[in-house]
């Protein structure tokens, strides 16, 4: 029974208190949109950074400022000066910023309103890291806008009308052109790519180290930049002199080809002759050494003759000793139609073929006869 009461006081209790709510209502005339609604901005103590934007149009009043998604403050004003967006937002005092976080105009969804994106420097800045404090300002290397929608249907509306399609077609178009039926040609293309890819990849080493080598020799040659200089100045002295002496050059390069020729054809042809001169001179000393004592002698009558022969010519003994010496040719006695006396021509030949055979000899032993 006492549970049964109990309940029917608390339907008689929430009976009355909607009857009376409705008379109130009804009676003041209280309706849903007189009823105040929250004002957004953070809760707690804050601090206020200004951030310098080049344009900021669609950003509201009282935007929310986030951080990785979450909300940390709100936009508490808006001005313009020089041409610049300058906006105050008021972060909670207990999110901490680096120096270097950056701040950018974003939007949740393509119609939703625009928001303070707040983030944080990368990587991560170490602890002890001087932060931002209240009435520092982030210039416009820290700020940025994202793409409004406005923008990109403009860009939709580029892509699609301004032929960027129309080209995709027709790309793909001439790539069906061009790969249609080659597919194992492309696919071996694509392999002797990817080997080549390979081995430059494993001789990476290598190619650093010619372009290295590049390197210093273009330092080289910059080093050297005033004496290439001063030869290619004298490079056309040289070159016109030696276009002046052309013909000079190959007259003289004839004339050493016509020599080596003949010097090739000495070479040639005097094995044989100096075998056979070296012959005859082993043949003339053979004949010399054997002729030894008898030679010596001979030479010796001839020099002891000569006194006897010059005086001769100088008196009148030369007939005496002329008939004394043909007294001695028996050639005379034997058969006088054929003998003579003799006379001077004979001496004379006998002169003359002595000094040709000596002649000569002399030749043979110096080399002259080639």
């Amino acid at each position: 029974m006492s549970d049964r009461f109990t309940l029917k006081a608390r339907r008689a209790l929430i009976a009355l208190a909607a009857a009376s709510g409705v008379a109130i209502t009804s009676g003041c005339g209280l309706t849903v949109e007189s009823l105040p609604l929250p004002k957004p901005g953070a809760s707690g103590e804050t601090y206020t950074l200004h951030a310098k934007f080049e344009n900021a149009l669609n950003l509201p009043d009282q935007a929310k400022v986030k951080i990785g998604g979450s909300d940390v403050g709100v936009v508490s004003n808006i001005k313009t000066k020089n041409f610049e967006a300058i906006v105050d937002l008021k972060i909670s005092k207990d999110i901490e910023l680096p120096v270097g976080s950056t701040a950018e105009l974003r939007q949740a969804t393509p119609l939703g309103d625009v928001f303070v994106a707040v983030s944080k420097p990368k990587p991560e800045p170490a602890p002890g890291s001087p932060m931002l404090h209240d009435g520092e300002t982030l210039g416009r290397d820290k700020t940025s806008a994202g793409a409004t929608v406005e923008e990109l249907l403009i860009s939709v509306s580029m892509l699609f009308n301004g032929g960027g399609v129309a080209a995709l077609t027709k790309l793909t178009s001439e790539m069906d052109s061009i790969v249609g039926g080659r597919g194992d040609q492309i696919a071996h293309l694509i392999n002797e790519m990817t080997g080549v890819v390979g081995s430059l990849n494993d001789n990476s080493a290598r190619v650093d180290s010619v372009l290295a080598q590049f390197s210093s020799l273009a330092n080289t040659i910059e080093g050297r930049h005033a004496e290439l200089g001063q030869v290619a100045d004298t490079l056309p002295q040289m070159i016109g002199a030696v276009a002046e002496n052309n013909r000079a050059i190959g007259d003289l390069l004839q004339k050493i080809s016509v020599t080596s020729a003949a010097l090739g054809d000495y070479a040639n042809t005097s094995s044989d002759q100096l075998s056979d001169l070296l012959d005859n001179v082993h043949k003339l000393m053979t004949a010399l050494s054997q002729s030894e004592q008898n030679f010596g002698p001979a030479l010796d009558a001839l020099r002891e003759i000569r006194g006897p022969i010059d005086a001769s010519f100088r008196g009148n003994s030369l007939a005496v000793y002329a008939t004394v010496t043909n007294i001695h040719n028996f050639s005379l006695l034997s058969d006088p139609a054929q003998g003579k006396f003799f006379d001077g021509r004979d001496l004379s030949d006998f002169a003359g073929s002595l000094i040709t055979v000596l002649q000569a000899i002399q030749g043979r032993l110096q080399g002259g006869h080639r």
